[in-house]
């Protein structure tokens, strides 16, 4: 029954972890996945917990997803890191793959504390109002935290991990496939298996301007690479260190499973054999092995299976168990573990943050000309708390247009997605991005709403345009254009560009297709950028902007005066 057990409990590490790889891979144009492809981040309580706590409003549908789990640690308690936890199989993978040995528990270093305090540190990250004005200045109704739940949190960086490292290594690797069958003369993979060219290389969607090939690329990918090459280096020191001793996801399902009924049981007939001990990968048992801790142990029994007496058993209920439910934190390390939280939540702000500007009656947060958000983002205050930097809407991007914010922002919104034209434009029939994102940081839109969704606008160089500076005919950008935003305007018996600033939504088609290099004499900024604006104000401009304009003599629409 116990090796049953153990074998069960495998059987669902690797279906769970099956089951992220291919949501992950699913998660690509068009979304046909009948299972929403970020479930195991919208299921994580954790990240519902910062995202409600730091924006300081109820996400019912967070709620819905992360309870599940909650109950499940309630009852069960800390089950989820032995049985369905997708980083902590990857560790358990990564160890065996590179035989990664940790030392023996008695060896190990003592700090499977750490994890409360890191926990402490990012609640208080959610507590404290970010360092701004005044909420009313801010239009908003009231203050918002700067979680840095993202920095920690195991299946955000696990996300994060596949999307800026994993994704571009498989299509490299199904490209280099690819070419590689076809110089031999036989079938590609990718027409023997539709579905995972669909989900690995962007397919082309009837527009000939958003053909793709060739694997994405993404900024910052190679300090995810180190973060989880050091996760897993970690075992080296002792087994599933992350797990152990760092994952606040872990602490925070320890406390719920306090008041779990489950407990472990040893019998008379223990030896003291001590096999128990250096099998447990959590080192819950102590060097009595009738005692162990509650909130460390993750459910796996592996120490059944390795009793050779078959002394320990699963039973119900606080009779004849030897298990402590006890933290022991010290109260230093917790006004330290205060401090370091409430650092991280005031530095970003002050030492490397953002400005703000007076932008008619509203307040626009101004930090970059290139801070760009993809359509329905928050405001920027919002945003870059409730942004957990998974890289699911990365992910989704077919044209490689998001990429991880590298101080286009402050530090405060380092790794949020931004839209970089020159590598890839936000096309129209797009709106993946919003569906995909687990904390509402991206709010859901539609295609027809993204032409009022204003992200920026594009402004065009006449010094460096070909039109204007060399007088030769070039339609690119408005031939591309696919909200009308950019007309000809006829000088000296030449057609050249105008943008239309009112019309421009700043989605960088105009300055991906534009033919000067390297930066393109049109280029999108963030001026135009009118997050903080309702839909419905956004919609009316929108509206007041194509009433404006008055059909020429030759058929262009152009503004009046121009």
């Amino acid at each position: 029954m116990s090796r049953r057990l153990r074998g069960l409990r495998r059987m669902s590490q690797l279906f769970f972890f099956a089951a992220f790889v291919l949501l992950f891979a699913f998660a690509a144009f068009p979304l046909r996945s009948p299972i929403p492809v970020d479930l195991f981040l919208r299921g994580d309580p954790l990240i519902a917990l910062s995202a409600m706590v730091s924006l300081r409003k109820l996400i019912v549908p967070l709620v819905w997803y992360a309870l599940p789990l909650l109950i499940l640690s309630l009852f069960l308690g800390r089950v989820f890191c032995g049985w369905i936890c997708p980083m902590g199989t990857t560790i358990d993978i990564c160890e065996r793959l590179f035989r990664v040995k940790g030392r023996h528990p008695s060896q190990a270093p003592r700090w499977r504390t750490v994890k409360f305090y890191v926990l402490i540190a990012l609640v208080v990250t959610m507590l404290v109002p970010a360092a701004h004005r005044s909420a009313a200045e801010l239009g908003l109704t009231q203050t918002v935290g700067l979680s840095a739940v993202y920095v920690m949190d195991p299946i955000a960086m696990l996300t994060r991990t596949f999307t800026l490292v994993g994704l571009p290594a498989a299509q490299w690797a199904v490209q280099m496939t690819r070419d590689t069958v076809t110089s031999w003369s036989y079938t590609p993979l990718v027409e023997e298996h539709p579905a995972l060219d669909r989900a690995l290389i962007p397919v082309q969607t009837g527009l000939s301007l958003v053909a793709r090939d060739g694997p994405v690329h993404f900024r910052l990918s190679l300090l995810a690479f180190a973060t989880f090459v050091g996760v897993v280096a970690l075992g080296g020191y002792a087994r599933r260190f992350w797990c152990r001793n760092l994952c606040p996801l872990g602490a925070l399902l320890g406390l719920a499973g306090k008041a779990s009924p489950v407990r472990l049981a040893v019998s008379a007939k223990c030896t003291g054999c001590m096999r128990c001990v250096s099998e447990c990968k959590m080192g819950a048992i102590s060097e009595d092995p009738h005692q162990y801790s509650g909130p460390e142990c993750i459910g796996c029994y592996s120490c059944i299976a390795i009793c050779p007496e078959k002394a320990i058993s699963v039973t119900i209920g606080h009779r004849d168990t030897d298990r402590t439910d006890e933290l022991q934190l010290d109260r230093r390390r917790l006004l330290s573990a205060a401090g370091v939280g409430l650092a991280a939540v005031v530095l970003p702000k002050v030492g490397w943050g953002a400005m703000r500007t007076q932008a008619t009656e509203k307040v626009l947060k101004v930090s970059s000309a290139r801070l760009i958000r993809p359509p329905g983002a928050l405001a920027e205050d919002e945003f870059v708390t409730a942004c957990v930097r998974c890289g699911e809407c990365m992910k989704v991007c077919q044209m490689n247009a998001l990429q991880p914010a590298f101080g286009e922002g402050g530090l405060e919104a380092l790794g949020t997605p931004i839209i970089v034209p020159r590598m890839g434009p936000c096309i129209q029939p797009c709106e993946l991005c919003g569906a995909v994102c687990p904390t509402r940081a991206l709010e859901p839109f539609t295609v027809e709403e993204k032409s009022h969704l204003y992200l920026g606008t594009a402004s065009l160089d006449r010094s460096t345009c070909i039109a204007w500076a060399a007088d030769r005919q070039c339609l690119v950008c408005d031939e591309a254009c696919s909200y009308d935003a950019i007309s000809q305007k006829e000088v000296e018996g030449i057609p050249r560009p105008v943008v239309h600033e009112d019309i421009c939504v700043g989605c960088g088609i105009c300055e991906w297709v534009c033919p000067v290099e390297p930066l393109g004499a049109i280029r999108v900024y963030s001026s135009g950028d009118r997050r903080h604006w309702t839909r419905a104000e956004q919609r009316e401009l929108r509206q007041r902007a194509e009433d404006e304009r008055q059909p020429e003599s030759d058929g262009q629409l152009l503004y009046p005066g121009l």
